[in-house]
Parts: C-alpha cells; structure tokens; sequence
C-alpha cells in the first residue's frame, strides 16, 4: 500500500509538472506577422484566490505569449488594425527594447494598455497582475505594487460607474498598502471599507475584517480569503 501511495504522489508530481509546461501553440505576432511557438495553458485555474485575487496554484499567472523578435506580449487576441499600427512604432523602439529586456509580461502589458490610452482601471489591473509574477522579488514587488497602488488612487470612484470595479479598487488599494508595509493607510482604507455601505455584504465584511486583523499583527504577507 506504502509503494502505490509513493507511485501515485510522484505520478501527481510529475503530471502537475507537465501541466505546468504548457501545450505549444502557434502564434502569429501582431507587429511583425511572424509565426512563433507559445506554451499555452492547459489545465483550468482554481477557483481559490488570495486577497490580492492570485489565483493559488503554483503555476498561476501564467505568461502572456512574447513575440522573439520584439518583445512585444499578445495580451488579447482582438487588437484592432488601428491598435496594433498606433502600437507598433513604440514596440519597435529602444524604448520597449529595454523594457521587455527587464519586465515580466503583465508589466509589459501595462506598458503597452498605458501607450494606448486605455482606462486607468484596465492599467491597475495589468499592474497587479505583474504583481503575482513577481512575487518571489521583494524588490521588484515593492516596484509593481507601488505603482499598482498609485494607478489605483489615480482613479476618481465617481467615474467608475460599475458597483464591482468601485469595490475591487477599493479592496486592491488596501490590500497593496498593506503588502508594502504601510500599515497606518491600510487600516484608514479598510476601516472606511467597513462603515462604506456598498461594502456591506457579509463576503465583503468578512475581508475586511480579516483585513484588519493583519494589519494589528503587522503581517504583509500573502493571504487567501477567508471563507
């Protein structure tokens, strides 16, 4: 019995290391038309997420697919003809060059969401993202979640007129500030959260206060939501 447990734990290891390969996939780059190989995902996320909204597997994010030549991230599918020429002469640049030389993919997509002019929110997002891909790097960490956090206080409430993305900015901002370390805004943040109405609800609630039980014990670390 001992050996077919052992047999069946590496068997598992072994499998949620292929899976975590990838399946390679053809891919076209929108900048300079080139087909290029991309291990795509091919196992389903779990639904487990941690405060920061990282989804818990160990494999999660998965990268965006990186054109060779140019660096340039495919980070969706429908760019437009319009999109991709306004893109093209900064991809093209030593600017980019140098970026995609140091930068993680979800950063890379900040980067190039940002040269669009695309919403505030949509780079906050990306921003975090790039978060999770760094999350081993105290010091590039610190690097995308301040800017995270800075993007996300950027964005007047007012102009967000969806309820979620209002309440998802508000839990990200204080859930950063608490990651960097900056306790006393992290507990204003939160302590707003808890008398906010649009917060009211028991899930919202109960991250919240979960939220301030780590900020009294100065944790910064990573955390999943408490169910």
């Amino acid at each position: 019995m001992i050996r077919v447990l052992i047999a069946l734990l590496i068997g598992g290891l072994a499998a949620s290391a292929a899976l975590a390969q990838g399946t390679p996939v053809q891919q076209v780059c929108p900048i300079d038309g080139k087909t290029f190989t991309y291990n795509a995902l091919n196992v389903q996320p779990s639904h487990k997420l941690n405060l920061d909204m990282k989804r818990v597997d160990s494999f999660f994010p998965w990268p965006h697919p990186k054109c060779p030549g140019n660096g340039f991230v495919v980070y969706k599918s429908n760019l437009t003809p319009a999109e991709i020429e306004k893109l093209k002469p900064f991809v093209l640049s030593e600017q980019y060059r140098a970026l995609s030389a140091i930068h993680s993919t979800h950063y890379l997509e900040a980067v190039l969401r940002k040269q669009l002019g695309e919403p505030p929110y949509d780079v906050a997002w990306a921003l975090v993202q790039a978060t999770w891909e760094v999350e081993s790097d105290p010091k590039r960490y610190k690097d995308y979640a301040t800017e995270a956090l800075a993007m996300y206080d950027s964005i007047p409430l007012k102009t967000l007129a969806n309820i979620r993305f209002r309440n998802l900015k508000r839990l990200m901002s204080g859930e950063l500030a608490r990651r960097l370390g900056e306790f006393e805004s992290a507990r204003d943040r939160f302590l707003e959260m808890r008398d906010n109405a649009e917060l009211s609800k028991p899930n919202y609630q109960r991250v919240v206060e979960y939220q301030l039980r780590l900020i009294r014990a100065k944790d910064s670390g990573p955390h999943p939501i408490p169910d």
